[in-house]
C-alpha cells in the first residue's frame, strides 16, 4: 500500500523551526569562513611634507604627490573595517638637502592591528633641489588693447603696493626685472578715473609670491582729441547789410575726435559775425564759427573779430 501523498505546504512548514536554525547556522557558518580568508585592498593615505627651512638656503622642485596608495593584505572582515578617511596621513621629513630620494617604509604607517603592508605606490620619490632666492621687484600694470575710438589713456597707470616679493629658484627669478599685474582691458573702459583690483599674474613654475594680496591699478580715460588748422574760412555778416567787411576769410583752429576732424571741409563752415544789435554804421564784431558737428570745438579764431562798413539805416 502506497504511502499518503503529501502538499507542498506540508512539506515546507514540517519541522519549521529546525529548518530555520539550520539555515541560520549555515550562514554563520559560512560568514565566519569567508571573515577568516585572506583577502587584499588598496587604500589611499595623505602625505604630509616637512621642507627644510628658508635658512637652509634650498627649495624643493620636485612636484610631490598628493597621496601614496597602500596594498594591505589580511582576513577580510579586518580589511573591510578600516575607514580609509579615518587613517592619519603620513609625515614625510625632506629637511635634508643632500638627499637625492626618499623611500617609503612599512612602519611609518599607521594601520590597524590585523593588516600588512604589500605594496607602496609610489615606493619613493626623486627629489630635486635647487638654490633658493627672494627678491623684491617693482610691479607693473599689464595693460591690454587700446581704448576705445576718440578714447585715449591719460596719465600712466599707477599700482599699489609698487613692489611685491617673490621668491623661487635663482635661475627663474634672477632673470626677472619686474613683476606684471594680470591684464586690464582698455576696450571695456569709458572715459574717466578707474580703479581696479587685480592679481599679479601667474609667477613662473617653481616661484610664489611672498603676499598674495591684490593690486590696486589706477588709470585714466580721456577724449582722444586732435587739433587741425583750417584757413579760408569766409567771414558771413548777419543782422545788417554790409558794405565791406575785413577780413573777408579768417584761419580757424579746432578740436575733437581725430576721425571726425579730419573730415571737415572748410566750405561747411563759416565765420559769422552778427551786427544785428550794432546801431554804428562802422564796427568791430567778434566772430563765431559754424558748421562744426557735434562734439567738435573751436580752439581759436584768427583774428577773433571782422571790421565791418556797414549799410546805414534810414
Amino acid at each position: 500500500m502506497n504511502p499518503p501523498r503529501r502538499s507542498l505546504r506540508e512539506v515546507i512548514t514540517n519541522n519549521l523551526g529546525l529548518k530555520i536554525v539550520s539555515l541560520l547556522a549555515a550562514i554563520v557558518f559560512f560568514s565566519l569562513v569567508r571573515g577568516a580568508e585572506d583577502a587584499q585592498r588598496t587604500v589611499e593615505v595623505d602625505i604630509v611634507a616637512v621642507l627644510p627651512p628658508p635658512q637652509s638656503g634650498q627649495m624643493l622642485l620636485t612636484e610631490l604627490p598628493r597621496d601614496v596608495r597602500l596594498t594591505l593584505k589580511g582576513s577580510r572582515s579586518q580589511l573591510n573595517a578600516i575607514r580609509e578617511e579615518a587613517l592619519p596621513p603620513v609625515q614625510i621629513d625632506l629637511s635634508d638637502t643632500n638627499a637625492r630620494y626618499y623611500y617609503f617604509a612599512d612602519d611609518e604607517f599607521d594601520i590597524p592591528a590585523g593588516g600588512s603592508i604589500t605594496r607602496i605606490m609610489p615606493a619613493s620619490i626623486p627629489l630635486e633641489w635647487a638654490e633658493r632666492l627672494e627678491r623684491e621687484l617693482p610691479v607693473q600694470a599689464q595693460l591690454n588693447g587700446a581704448p576705445r575710438e576718440g578714447l585715449a589713456l591719460g596719465e600712466p597707470a599707477t599700482v599699489e603696493p609698487p613692489r611685491a616679493r617673490i621668491v623661487g629658484p635663482r635661475e627663474e627669478v634672477e632673470s626677472l626685472r619686474a613683476l606684471q599685474t594680470e591684464p586690464i582691458d582698455l576696450a571695456e573702459l569709458e572715459a574717466g578715473q578707474w580703479t581696479r583690483r587685480v592679481r599679479l599674474e601667474r609667477p613662473p613654475l617653481h616661484s610664489r609670491y611672498v603676499d598674495e594680496s591684490s593690486i590696486r591699478v589706477s588709470l585714466s580715460v580721456v577724449r582722444d582729441l586732435a587739433e587741425r588748422a583750417l584757413s579760408g574760412v569766409d567771414v558771413e555778416v548777419r543782422g545788417r547789410e554790409a558794405r565791406d567787411v575785413q577780413p573777408a576769410a579768417v584761419s580757424v583752429v579746432i578740436r575733437g575726435v581725430p576721425s571726425e576732424v579730419d573730415l571737415i571741409d572748410v566750405a561747411q563752415l563759416s565765420a559769422v559775425a552778427d551786427a544785428g544789435g550794432v546801431e554804428a554804421d562802422e564796427a568791430e564784431v567778434r566772430l563765431r564759427v559754424e558748421g562744426l558737428p557735434e562734439g567738435v570745438e573751436v580752439v581759436s579764431i584768427e583774428p577773433a573779430a571782422a571790421s565791418l562798413e556797414l549799410v546805414p539805416v534810414d
